[in-house]
C-alpha cells in the first residue's frame, strides 16, 4: 500500500513546484512590464525634447535665410546699383582706410554677380521659396546653393553639399536615422512585449516565457537609456547650430541698418557727381566704408554655419569676429 502515498506525495510536490514557478513567472512579468513602461517613458521624453530642438533650430535657420534674402534683395542690390554708377574709381585710395576697408574691384564684382543671381532665384518673390530652401540658405549660405534649388524644393533634394547633409535632411523633417547624429537605425520598438500565456498552459511553460519577457524588457530599458544619451548629444549639436544662427541674426540686423544709412549717403553723393576724381578725401572714404560694410555683410550671408557632418563651422566664428570688429570701428568712426 505504500505506492499510492508515494505517488500522491510526488503529485503534491509537483503541484507545489508548479505553483512556485507560476508565482516567479508573475513577478518576472510584473518586472518586465515595469521595465518596458520605464523604457517607453525615457525614450518618449528624450524624443520629444529632441523634436522640440529640431523644430526650433529649423525655424531659426529659416529666419536667418529669410533675413539674408531680404538683405540681398534690398541693401546689397541698392549698393550694387549705386556703386556701379561711379566712374574712374581708384581702389588704391582705399589703402588710406587701413583695416576698416580692404575692398578691391573683385569684391565689388562678386557682390554684383551675387545680386544678379539672387534676382534670378527670386523671380517669384521670397514667398515662392520653400521653407527647406530658406533653411538651407540660412545654414549653408551662398547664393549658388539657393539658386540650385527649384521653387519649393525640400531641403533633402538640394544639390551639392545640401543633398549630402544628413543634418539638414533631418532638420527638414527626415527620420532620426537619417539625421546623421549618432542615432542607430532600426531601433527595436519599445513596449512591444507580447503578454504571457494564460495560466491554463501550466506553470513551467509560463515561467519560461516570463524569463524571456524579463530579459527582453531589460534589453529595451538599456536601449532606451542609450538612445536618451545619444538624443541628448544631438540636442547639444542643435543648440550649437541654433546659437550660431542667432548670432548671425543679431549681428546682421544692426549692421544692415548701418549699411542702409551709408547707402543713403552714397546715393546722395552719386546724385551730385558720378566721377570719382571729383570726390573729396572724406567722400572717397565714405564710399569705401560703404563698400567695406557691403563686403562684410555678403561674407556673413555666404558663410556656412554647418559643414557636411552637421558640425558648426570655424569659418562662421571667424566671420562673426571680423563683423564685430568692423561694427566697433564703424562706431568709432
Amino acid at each position: 500500500m505504500p505506492i499510492p502515498f508515494i505517488l500522491g506525495g510526488a503529485a503534491l510536490l509537483a503541484a507545489g513546484y508548479g505553483a512556485k514557478k507560476g508565482l516567479d513567472a508573475k513577478e518576472d512579468f510584473d518586472t518586465a512590464e515595469y521595465w518596458n513602461e520605464e523604457a517607453e517613458r525615457i525614450y518618449d521624453a528624450a524624443k520629444e525634447k529632441l523634436e522640440e530642438r529640431r523644430e526650433a533650430t529649423d525655424t531659426q535657420l529659416q529666419n536667418l535665410g529669410r533675413l539674408k534674402v531680404d538683405i540681398y534683395e534690398n541693401s546689397l542690390k541698392d549698393f550694387s546699383i549705386t556703386f556701379a554708377k561711379i566712374k574712374n574709381v581708384d581702389f588704391k585710395d582705399n589703402l588710406a582706410l587701413g583695416t576698416l576697408s580692404g575692398v578691391d574691384a573683385q569684391d565689388v564684382l562678386d557682390i554684383q554677380e551675387s545680386v544678379i543671381k539672387m534676382e534670378e532665384v527670386l523671380g517669384g518673390g521670397v514667398a515662392a521659396l520653400g521653407s527647406g530652401a530658406l533653411a538651407g540658405f540660412g545654414a549653408l549660405g551662398g547664393v549658388g546653393m539657393l539658386a540650385s534649388a527649384s521653387t519649393g524644393t525640400a531641403i533633402a533634394s538640394l544639390s551639392g553639399v545640401a543633398a549630402t547633409n544628413a543634418t539638414l535632411a533631418w532638420l527638414g523633417g527626415g527620420s532620426l536615422a537619417a539625421g546623421g547624429l549618432g542615432m542607430a537605425g532600426g531601433m527595436a520598438v519599445l513596449g512591444g512585449i507580447v503578454a504571457g500565456p494564460v495560466l491554463a498552459v501550466g506553470g513551467m511553460m509560463m515561467a519560461s516565457k516570463a524569463e524571456e519577457a524579463k530579459y527582453n524588457a531589460s534589453a529595451n530599458l538599456d536601449k532606451a537609456k542609450a538612445a536618451d544619451v545619444e538624443m541628448d548629444a544631438a540636442c547639444v549639436v542643435l543648440d550649437g547650430i541654433y546659437k550660431r544662427a542667432e548670432e548671425f541674426i543679431d549681428i546682421l540686423i544692426p549692421l544692415n541698418e548701418s549699411f542702409e544709412e551709408h547707402i543713403y549717403r552714397l546715393k546722395v553723393l552719386v546724385g551730385k557727381s558720378t566721377d570719382w576724381r571729383t570726390y573729396t578725401q572724406e567722400e572717397k572714404e565714405s564710399v569705401f566704408i560703404t563698400a567695406s560694410i557691403a563686403k562684410t555683410v555678403k561674407n556673413i550671408c555666404d558663410a556656412p554655419i554647418i559643414n557636411e557632418d552637421g558640425e558648426v563651422t570655424k569659418k562662421s566664428k571667424k566671420v562673426l569676429k571680423k563683423a564685430k570688429k568692423l561694427t566697433k570701428k564703424l562706431n568709432e568712426v
